[in-house]
């Protein structure tokens, strides 16, 4: 057994209990961490949601080992229950079974892929993640489950315009002819691709080449509803991949695997929703819901 230390990257004591903000310890269970018995160190970790509660901390790193982490990521996948999520506020694809569909589990090595009708999934799952615990709503019954990743394990590439990538080598669906362009929304945490091939999307996608997202939108976001190419959001983490038709502005969003891309939401900045701020050691990989 091999029993992970709490620590979240936040290493400051609250005054009144003497408890850190970040992980729930005491400076001396910080400090003898390494030389503690496996059993003193599980003493510990059962105390520390009773602590955080009380300090009113709602993130909380999961006593999980790496193939912790992966045994998790592959049972909510081959459960086809809750979804997965992965990018910024305002611009993430949605990974989850449509009722009645199944979904396909590969495993090689570090790599997780899924496929599910209309969307397909991939993560790296190393020894430089974390699975941070985020308590849940009033409205919902189980915690949020975030699967960050070490800041020195580094970041995807920013484009802070329209960039053509051209050929996707990483591609999970296979496409004949088709190439990747970075909607440039010039975010450190994730990205949102499209992926296509000729026709008005790729042409106006061309034209504006160098811009910004926002001065890019108006240019191009007829073409890209008409068309609905395969919508690919990155992260440090792995990607997710989406196909099918994009609704009109307002409309229900399909069942199955689905894209948002809201001006307005990603204008916020924010990596994660309100209220799942990470500590600043980890970058967002993706996002685990339950199924409500």
């Amino acid at each position: 057994m091999n029993i992970a230390s709490p620590c979240t990257g936040i290493c400051k004591l609250d005054e009144a209990t003497g408890w850190c903000l970040g992980c729930g310890r005491t400076g001396e269970e910080m400090d003898g961490w390494r030389i503690q018995s496996e059993e003193a160190r599980q003493a510990v970790w059962d105390q520390i949601p009773g602590r955080l509660k009380e300090l009113g901390v709602t993130c909380r790193r999961q006593p999980w080992t790496t193939d912790d982490i992966r045994a998790f990521v592959i049972s909510t996948l081959e459960a086809g229950h809750g979804t997965w999520v992965i990018g910024v506020v305002g611009a993430v694809a949605e990974f989850t079974a449509a009722q009645d569909e199944e979904v396909e589990v590969h495993v090689d090595g570090d790599d997780i892929t899924a496929f599910t009708k209309n969307g397909a999934l991939r993560v790296k799952i190393k020894d430089d993640i974390r699975a941070l615990a985020f308590d849940p709503p009033h409205w919902e019954r189980e915690a949020r489950i975030v699967i960050a990743v070490k800041r020195e394990r580094g970041r995807l590439p920013v484009a802070s315009g329209v960039e053509d990538l051209g050929p996707d080598t990483d591609a999970l669906l296979q496409e004949q002819n088709t190439k990747l362009y970075d909607l440039g929304l010039g975010r450190k945490e994730g990205r949102f691709c499209v992926r296509l091939g000729d026709g008005a999307a790729r042409e106006a996608l061309n034209g504006s080449t160098g811009l910004t997202f926002p001065q890019a939108l108006p240019m191009i976001a007829g073409q890209l509803v008409a068309e609905s190419p395969t919508r690919v959001v990155e992260s440090a983490l792995g990607r997710i991949e989406v196909q099918g038709q994009i609704p009109p502005p307002d409309a229900k969003s399909p069942d199955g695997p689905h894209t948002h891309l809201l001006p307005d939401h990603i204008e916020t900045g924010r990596a994660l929703p309100v209220g799942m701020d990470l500590p600043r050691a980890y970058l967002p990989g993706a996002i685990f819901y339950p199924p409500k």
